[in-house]
């Protein structure tokens, strides 16, 4: 009777887990909302785990959830402590601020996914979700986009009719269900190394052929989305990916998609125009270079504890006299590592190097004995790094935890020994 009650018991605990991330992965796809609430039921079940003491954890998994759990206590207090120490006048805004319990979302994902991982189930939503949002977002960038956004995305309508291409040729950038296009093309970052990994090492051939599709289904969603520094990562992460695990003519077509992509890039003129600008907007007096000079300030004015986690708008704002600073470029630094130094000092960005570096060793070993999920989730880790050079993507919380999912997903390599990919 005992091992029966511990069966249906441990059965629940499953569905649990299986309901979570099921939600979680459509979030992926489908809204922000959707995301947050998967992330927040993930950190709560985590918890609930490690209370009732049935969390069991690798050594090297155990170290990444520690690393992140102190970079999240760290960034909950860093307003506080910048109160203290006179670098903040105020307590930073509330959804601001909640974006440190982002930090543990990964977490969280690798936590729960000891007990079980709907491999089959999660691939299912993702990859069909992700077709569906990659036809939409073909959709919008040809045509006007005819309705209002829902409020919650915070978007009005003439910002969705803002023109990327030519009078005579309008193209408008593709956010697909998210509808904001750097949202958009940041979260296929993420997807697109689970994708890349499922061609490379996958022995069922129709999954590798599900995956060849979604591929050209995330590379088009970017390209339509006119994100320069998306478009880089994932034509980086695609090479990666091909040198790393394919071989022969596999490898030769996969580079001949990937320079057709680079030919379309070159035939286009606002893709031509926008590379234009990227060099001047990183290292002349673009967006970009002013917003980091802006962090580079507040690294030097605060560079022990920073002036608080979710501070940076407006400390940035306090220079606006002097470096003339927008209400739109102060949120951040415009890269992960100047903004974390920036809000939460050297502390901040010794942590968050400790969790990153941690991560990476953990993924690495998993990549090495054979495991699909980590492989995918290096590369996207890979990703994130190359975008995180020019952009802070904590901000956007969609694609913060696209990443954090997918990272937490390749800490488990149940579905492996199971043969169930």
């Amino acid at each position: 009777m005992v091992t029966d009650t511990k069966t249906v018991e441990a059965g629940r605990w499953r569905t649990a887990v299986a309901a979570v991330l099921g939600l979680y992965a459509v979030g992926l796809v489908l809204a922000e909302a959707v995301l947050q609430a998967g992330a927040i039921l993930a950190t709560a079940l985590a918890l609930s785990l490690a209370v009732t003491k049935r969390l069991r954890l690798a050594k090297d998994v155990r170290a990444f959830v520690l690393a992140s759990v102190a970079l999240c206590v760290w960034q909950l207090l860093s307003p506080a402590v910048a109160l203290l120490t006179g670098a903040a006048a105020k307590w930073p805004r509330g959804a601001r601020y909640g974006q440190a319990l982002d930090t543990v979302a990964g977490a969280a994902v690798a936590c729960i996914g000891t007990l079980g991982v709907p491999w089959l189930i999660l691939g299912g939503l993702i990859a069909g979700g992700w077709l569906a949002a990659a036809a939409l977002g073909l959709f919008q960038h040809r045509v006007p986009w005819p309705w209002e956004p829902p409020k919650f995305t915070k978007l009005n309508l003439s910002r969705l009719h803002e023109n990327f291409g030519t009078e005579e040729n309008p193209r408008y950038a593709a956010g697909g269900f998210f509808f904001h296009r750097l949202r958009f093309a940041h979260g296929a970052i993420a997807v697109l190394g689970p994708a890349l990994a499922v061609i490379g090492r996958s022995k069922v051939t129709r999954r590798r052929v599900l995956a060849g599709v979604m591929v050209l289904g995330l590379l088009l969603s970017i390209y339509a989305a006119f994100a320069r520094a998306a478009l880089g990562a994932a034509l980086g992460v695609c090479v990666l990916a091909l040198l790393l695990l394919l071989r022969g003519t596999a490898r030769k077509a996969g580079l001949g998609v990937a320079v057709a992509l680079v030919v379309a890039v070159l035939l286009t003129p606002a893709w031509r125009e926008r590379f234009g600008k990227a060099v001047d907007n990183l290292f002349g007096s673009g967006e970009r270079s002013l917003a980091m000079s802006v962090g580079w300030r507040l690294v030097r004015e605060h560079p022990l504890v920073g002036v608080g986690f979710g501070n940076h708008k407006p400390a940035a704002l306090a220079t606006q006299a002097e470096t003339g600073i927008t209400d739109l470029l102060a949120t951040d630094s415009h890269n992960i590592w100047l903004t974390a130094w920036a809000e939460t000092g050297l502390v901040g960005l010794v942590l968050l190097a400790t969790m990153h570096g941690l991560l990476a060793r953990a993924l690495v070993r998993r990549h090495r004995a054979g495991s699909i999920p980590a492989t995918g989730a290096l590369l996207s880790f890979v990703g994130f790094h190359v975008l995180a050079l020019v952009h802070y993507l904590p901000f956007h919380p969609s694609v913060h935890l696209s990443f954090m999912f997918v990272w937490g997903l390749g800490l488990n390599d149940y579905g492996e020994r199971k043969n169930q990919t």
